[in-house]
């Protein structure tokens, strides 16, 4: 699921950058990452047509940030537990989309560049996976299938 959210935000932000060449952008990069998130550790890299990758540990805690062509920050995803999201949201989902008939796939919160907040939950039924986004106030938005 990160990866089908990922793409979908890259697109969005390929779309309105220029492109840098590699030595601005791995400067850019390495600058951002290690003022943003200095207290990271093992940090490993990953690079792909659309984005880099860096992915580590804070504490005990996986995040992942992600950067444009650009070298600019498209945002940071971290797993979290079901249980920390907004109550109303909670409460909307497992009306809905109940077990065994749904399982819950995954469950994330995505910090933008300019620090808004948003959490991810997908749902896997026979058929298909279904992707909702969630704000910060539980409001659910139908974000997509596949």
């Amino acid at each position: 699921m990160k990866k089908f959210f990922l793409l979908a935000l890259t697109a969005i932000a390929a779309g309105t950058s220029a492109f840098a060449g590699p030595n601005t952008k791995s400067a850019r990069i390495s600058d951002h990452f290690s003022s943003a998130f200095k207290n990271a550790q093992n940090v490993t890299w990953t690079t792909a047509e659309k984005y880099d990758q860096a992915s580590f540990t804070v504490g005990a805690q996986k995040v992942d940030a992600y950067y444009d062509t650009d070298g600019e920050l498209i945002g940071t995803i971290r797993g979290m537990d079901f249980d920390k999201l907004p109550q109303s949201a909670i409460e909307t989902i497992t009306t809905k989309y109940t077990f065994p008939e749904y399982r819950l796939t995954d469950c994330i919160e995505f910090t933008d560049r300019a620090s808004n907040t948003s959490y991810f939950v997908s749902f896997q039924n026979k058929k298909d996976t279904v992707v909702y986004e969630i704000s910060k106030n539980g409001r659910l938005k139908y974000f997509a299938t596949r």
